[in-house]
């Protein structure tokens, strides 16, 4: 068996060192939060629609949300991490980390929310979201 220690190297000239050590054992390790991080995305536009590509390695369907008010898009995701040893084995170190993506974007036209798709496949999600149609102006006789 082995455990995994650090200790941080201090000196009496260095005081950002003096002061991580003491508050060293405050706050979790690194591994243990969880971080935001923004996918990297494409948006496309086409005549009729925005196509949207968004990167989410490690992510499964279930674990994505997409929300969309008007011209507003919002893409989040979880990646779950299975910390359920097998049976009869013991995790003595990891170093995988627990990940949540989030991105919120606009788009320069209104969208069809309810005439949108979407796609995943192989840590892409594609978004295929119609532009609204912009009502043309009228002109209004004067009698």
């Amino acid at each position: 068996m082995f455990t995994v220690t650090t200790r941080p190297h201090t000196s009496s000239r260095d005081a950002f060192g003096i002061m991580d050590a003491l508050f060293a054992g405050l706050t979790p390790p690194a591994a243990a939060r969880p971080r935001v991080v923004r996918p990297r995305i494409d948006v496309l536009e086409r005549e009729a629609s925005y196509e949207i590509r968004a990167e989410l390695p490690g992510v499964t369907r279930e674990d994505i949300a997409v929300d969309i008010d008007e011209t507003r898009v919002s893409i989040s995701a979880a990646v779950k991490q299975d910390e359920t040893p097998q049976e009869g084995v013991k995790l003595v170190y990891s170093e995988r980390s627990v990940q949540s993506f989030s991105r919120a974007f606009e788009l320069p036209q209104a969208v069809d929310s309810t005439a949108s798709s979407a796609r995943f496949e192989n840590g892409v999600l594609v978004l295929t979201l119609p532009k609204r149609e912009v009502p043309k102006p009228t002109r209004v006789a004067i009698n």
